[in-house]
């Protein structure tokens, strides 16, 4: 029988090398076996099993490439990428379009020979961060984020205000539907009083409502308005590099935390300022787990006595139907002032219309678009020469009544022709007494079956009698009241009386 003839196995060089380690240190083969084995040279597997680790020895080449096809067009390579650095970011020379460039000028080489040269020539070192350290007050930044919520059981976005203390750590927000101006300087003068202080500096990304232009290094032309305001509350103001997040990253992580904390779950509110309000709560929960918040607190610059103004302004004119546009919505005023120019005072929540000095109209501020704002009590005296139109206005929303009004309404211009005007006469009551008295009223009418102005009135008179409430008069009413000068009487002729001189004085 033909003894069969062992062949030994060879190991690829590509195979894990680890077999190596493995054939030498348990199961005992030399070095000289290993080679035999595997065909690896002896002194690659003698520099393997000496090292600590079990990775490969790596192999790199002594002898760097000397890119003879491209040498000639290194100049002109070195030229381009000098340009690019006055130019911006978006519009720097790509690997392929240098490559098209070189093409031109009569390069034969390849991509990979020009993006070899360039990796190793110019090769970008990243940056290096350095940990920082903050004393107490002397430092904080602002910048805005992102959240979703329930608004009325709609997924609504808000823009949130953030201001962070870099020295404790502490943070404050707020929720605005935007990030114009006047929640810009909300958000500082809400945070401002709600630290009870106004820190020493404050950091800034390059936005639009601070920031005019941005000039050379850090320097920057400000907004005029955003000068007042730090001019106001005595702080200076300093902003990051283009690009740069990094220079305000404790209120970005801040951001951050806020929406990971607050936002999560969705809360789900009827209004802004509910949302706000359930912020505010929160913020002082985490606040109250801060030892350094309260120390900084106390440190703080004063607020100054008197608020800062952080409205907008924008002149206006009073349309026929007595609205005033403002951005896209319309808000009603009283309709004695048609035509009039008026001045449109416009804060993060408020609208006020005011002409000259004076406001006359006040509107919480909508935040929706192409919308019409309308105070019912502002048409009143035209309603009254043209009540017939009252059915048929949308001045007159009887969904915003509560349903006693309409109900009234309905059967007193079923039973009096000029009922629109009685009623119209009913509704003016509200300037001088409580809404909730004139409801009264009328369902007591409607209980005795009386419908008309002079029915209600009297009704009122008793309820208030009833209820031992005092209504005052308002300054116009007390205008048409004429003064009556009286002349004391001159008790100098009744002294006689008391003297015994009664005879004399008769």
């Amino acid at each position: 029988m033909q003894q069969e003839r062992t062949v030994p196995c060879r190991i690829r060089e590509n195979r894990p090398l680890s077999h190596i380690r493995k054939m030498y240190f348990m199961e005992g083969l030399s070095v000289r076996e290993i080679h035999r084995r595997t065909g690896i040279h002896r002194d690659t597997i003698s520099k393997y099993l000496s090292l600590d680790e079990p990775q490969p020895p790596k192999y790199q080449s002594s002898k760097e490439r000397n890119h003879p096809v491209l040498r000639p067009y290194i100049p002109l390579i070195k030229q381009i990428l000098e340009e690019d650095k006055t130019r911006h970011r978006k519009q720097q020379h790509t690997g392929t379009k240098i490559l098209e460039r070189l093409k031109e000028e009569g390069y034969s080489g390849g991509y990979s020979t020009l993006t070899d040269y360039l990796r190793k020539e110019y090769k970008k070192q990243r940056e290096a961060f350095l940990p920082l350290e903050f004393e107490l007050v002397t430092y904080a930044e602002v910048d805005w984020t992102d959240a979703y919520f329930y608004l009325k059981g709609k997924e609504t976005k808000a823009h949130i205000f953030v201001i962070k203390l870099r020295g404790s750590g502490g943070f404050y927000v707020r929720a605005y539907p935007f990030e114009k101006q006047e929640a810009f300087f909300d958000g500082h003068i809400k945070c401002f009083e709600f630290m009870n202080g106004v820190p020493y500096r404050i950091t800034y990304d390059n936005l639009k409502t601070a920031v005019k232009k941005v000039l050379q290094g850090s320097n920057r032309e400000e907004q005029e308005q955003f000068i007042s305001l730090r001019t106001h509350y005595l702080y200076e103001s300093s902003f990051c590099r283009p690009a740069r997040s990094n220079e305000k990253g404790g209120v970005e992580s801040a951001g951050k935390e806020a929406v990971r904390k607050f936002f999560v779950p969705y809360p789900d509110v009827e209004s802004f300022d509910e949302l706000n309000e359930y912020l505010h709560a929160e913020c002082l929960k985490l606040l109250s787990k801060n030892s350094k918040w309260e120390a900084e607190k106390s440190a703080l610059r004063p607020l100054p006595k008197v608020r800062f103004n952080g409205a907008r302004y924008k002149e206006a004119k009073v349309n026929r139907y007595s609205m005033v546009q403002f951005e896209t919505n319309r808000y009603s005023v009283p309709t004695a002032y048609v035509d009039e120019q008026v001045t449109v005072r416009a804060t993060a929540d408020q609208i006020d219309i005011m002409l000259k000095d004076s406001v006359i109209a006040h509107h919480p501020r909508n935040y929706g678009r192409n919308q019409d704002n309308i105070i019912l009590d502002h048409y009143l005296e035209l309603l009254l020469q043209k009540s017939r139109a009252l059915g048929n206005t949308k001045v007159y929303n009887p969904q915003s009544l509560p349903q006693v009004y309409e109900q009234y309404r309905r059967i007193l211009v079923s039973r009096n022709s000029k009922g629109n005007r009685e009623f119209v006469r009913i509704l003016m009551l509200h300037r001088d007494y409580p809404s909730t008295y004139v409801a009264e009223a009328l369902e007591m009418a409607m209980l005795y079956n009386i419908y008309g102005y002079d029915g209600v009135l009297n009704i009122l008179g008793q309820l208030l009698v009833k209820s031992h409430k005092v209504i005052h008069l308002n300054k116009e009413k007390l205008q048409g009241i004429p003064d009556v000068q009286i002349t004391p009487p001159d008790l100098d002729k009744y002294k006689a009386l008391m003297s015994g001189g009664a005879t004399e004085c008769l």
